[in-house]
Formats: C-alpha cells, structure tokens, sequence
C-alpha cells in the first residue's frame, strides 16, 4: 500500500504544450488589452510611458535573469542543484532594478515618466523570479503550474489596470497595483507550487532555498553567460527602434509604435510557449533519436506557419477595424504598417522556433555571435531609417531584421542539428 501521493510522470508533449498555450495565450492577450485600455482611457504618450517601461526593463531584467529556466531543463547531467540558481537569480534581479533606476536618471525623463518605467520594471523581475520556479515544472515536465500560473497573471495584471484607471485616471496608479499584486503572485503561487514538485536528479533535491556556493555560482554563470547575453542582444534588438523614436519623435510616436507592433507581441509568446514545451523532449532526441528531432521540430514549425499565417489574414482583412476598436481612431491610419509588422510576426515566429533548438542543443555560445550580428545590423538600420521616416523606418527595420534571423537560424540548424544515422 502507499504511503502517500506517487511522482507524476511527465506529461506528452500534446499535454505539455496544451498547459503552455493556456498560460502564455491568457497572458498575452491581458498584455494585448493592456494596451487598448490605457489607449482608451488615456493618451498616445501614456501608452508610449508604458511602452518604453518595457522597452528599457525587459533587456535588463532579461540580462539578469541569464536565460537560466533553459540551462535548468536541459541540464541532463544535474552539475547543479535547482538552489544554485535561484541563488545565482536572487543576486541578480536586485541589480537589474538598481540599474533600471540609473538609466532613468541618467535619462532625466520627467517624474511620471521615470516612475511608469521602474514599475514595469517591478513587474518584470517578479516575473523573472516566477521564472526560475517555472524551470521546476519545466523540467519535470509538468507543465500545468506554469499555464495556471501565467494565466492567472494575465488576469490580476488586466483586472488591477482596468481598475486603477477607471477610478482614478493615473496610469501610475494603476501600474502600482498591478506591480504589488505580481510581487505576491510570486511568493504565494509560484513559490508553493515550485516546492510541491519532485524532480529527478536534482542534487540539491526539494530546496527552495538559495544556495550561494562561491564555487557553483562561478560555474554556472560561466555556464550561463553566453546565453544570457545573447537573449540581453535579442531583447535589445526588439526594443532598438523604440528607444531611436523615442529619441527623434517623441512619445507618442512610441505609443504608436506599440499598437502597430502589438500583433508580434501576442505572436512572440505563442511562438516561444510552443519552443518551451517541447524544448526538454528536443534535448532528449537530440542524443539518441535524430529523426524524432527532425520531426518534431518540424512539425512545430507547420504549427507557427498556421497559427502566424491565420493572424496576418486578419490583420489584412480587419485591420482597419482592429485599429479603429481595439485602440482609438487615432490609430486607423496606420493600418500598411500594421500589415508589415503582423508579416514580421510570421517570419519571427519561425526564427524563434528555431532559436529554441539550438539552445535545446546546448549550442549557447552560437547564439551569442548569431545575436551581436542581428543587434548591430538593428542598431544600423534605425539609425538609419527612423530619424527621416519615422514610424514607417521603425516597421521596416522589424521586418528587415525577422528576415535576417530566419535565415541565420536555418543555416544554423542545418549545420549543427543532429544527424540521422544511414
């Protein structure tokens, strides 16, 4: 007889990205119609504050975070505990906010500005701390705590919104309520759900924890290193555009930006909770199963074409509505830059999904130097393009750089995919 609850085995990958999809899809859409509400109910420079908040936390936050979920789930081998790195985390997101702080300073944007940016700031490290206890469940392959739990942030996130600004007009306001309810999401959630599950091989076992051995935590950043700048450069390369507008055109241009670049957002986070649910079993046929790898990746592949596909179709037959509705009719005009960014979409999806099997290869370091490439070509091109073409030079460097990493990453993959056995 048992004397207690069994291990859950790990879930199939229809399962895994069933839960996956759940989460990141309800997330997106609160991050999708946080912008139409602060639209809306404010300004195109309110929701340029907003936009830019994440423009400049997102890279750092991602810097600090060192893309350590990843190394966690693919980490065959156990050469460290999951308590190194939440250590490794736990010293780390305090740094990224302090360095939020100086950016705003040395920026010397008005107050509300300032603060809009370093509460999305908040936001942002309490999701990289849910993060790390994402990567428990990840790596079990259980993948409905992180569904649940990204959906249940979409949720406080859009509701605390909607609300703050409904009653008191002040997107500060707002954004403190949604900031404090992410903080407590993550302790009383993520943290609780994070210690319910076992998994295998951990030599630090069921710790939740932090482990600060000088010795592990080197070993680990050295581990890490590679592949959390290069997410830092992919982040970077995003949001390049943004800080150039804002620069020349000003807020409300960036507010702009944000409603025609919103479809790649909702688009990003389908195509990269699709790579995180099958990223564990890619690892796996990578050693022992190449032409499952192929496969599999593959038909990832056919799943963000159809999905990305269908979106850019609406776009081009509802875009107008979709711009006139969703945000304001100030916004309608934009509708051809709108087309071209849900077309960036679809080529990034595919360079996403590709991304996440080099890194299912453990191949960190090649996406380094892939990433420095597609940073300072972003860098060039909107330097180039945005101070005299404004929004449009903006667009047209998304897409020119989705183009380039799609490409990039398929000679990749063909390079360094594993290799089926005649």
């Amino acid at each position: 007889m048992s004397d207690g609850p069994q291990p859950r085995g790990p879930d199939s990958v229809r399962r895994s990205l069933s839960w996956t999809l759940f989460g990141e899809l309800s997330f997106a859409l609160s991050q999708w119609l946080s912008y139409m509400i602060i639209a809306k109910l404010g300004t195109p420079e309110a929701l340029g504050r907003y936009s830019l908040g994440f423009a400049v936390a997102t890279p750092i936050v991602i810097a600090a975070s060192l893309h350590l979920r990843p190394i966690y789930v693919v980490d065959v081998r156990s050469r460290w505990g999951f308590a190194d790195f939440l250590g490794l985390r736990s010293v780390l997101l305090p740094l990224a906010l302090t360095l939020v702080a100086a950016v705003c300073l040395l920026r010397g944007w008005p107050w509300q500005t300032a603060v809009v940016v370093m509460l999305v700031g908040v936001v942002r490290v309490s999701e990289s701390a849910s993060d790390i206890y994402y990567a428990r469940a990840q790596r079990a392959e259980t993948m409905d705590p992180i569904g649940i739990s990204r959906a249940l942030r979409g949720v406080w996130s859009i509701g605390l919104l909607a609300l703050g600004l409904a009653l008191t007009d002040d997107d500060v306001i707002a954004l403190a309520l949604v900031a404090a309810a992410m903080l407590l999401h993550t302790l009383l959630f993520d943290r609780r759900k994070a210690a319910a599950i076992e998994v295998p091989g951990d030599p630090t076992g069921g710790s939740l924890r932090p482990r600060f051995r000088a010795e592990s935590l080197r070993s680990l950043l050295r581990e890490a290193l590679p592949v959390g700048v290069a997410a830092t450069l992919l982040a970077l390369t995003a949001n390049i555009p943004a800080y150039v507008l804002e620069q020349r055109h000003g807020l409300a241009a960036v507010g702009i930006l944000a409603a025609v670049m919103s479809i790649r957002q909702v688009s990003s986070v389908i195509n990269m909770a699709l790579g995180s649910a099958a990223i564990a079993r890619l690892a796996k046929l990578s050693i022992d199963n190449a032409r499952g790898f192929w496969r599999l990746l593959g038909k990832l592949l056919a799943v963000v074409l159809t999905l990305n596909g269908l979106g850019l179709i609406v776009i081009v037959l509802f875009g107008d509505l979709y711009l006139r509705y969703g945000y304001t009719p100030e916004y309608e005009p934009y509708v051809p830059q709108l087309v071209l960014a849900s077309i960036a979409a679809v080529v990034l999806g595919l360079s996403n999904i590709l991304s996440q099997t080099l890194t299912a290869l453990s191949q960190f370091r090649m996406q380094l130097w892939i990433n420095l490439v597609v940073v300072g070509v972003a860098a060039a091109l909107s330097m180039w393009w945005i101070p005299a073409r404004g929004l449009d030079g903006a667009v047209e460097t998304a897409l020119s750089v989705a183009c380039l990493r799609f490409v990039i990453y398929v000679a990749a993959n063909l390079i360094l995919g594993p290799r089926t056995k005649a």
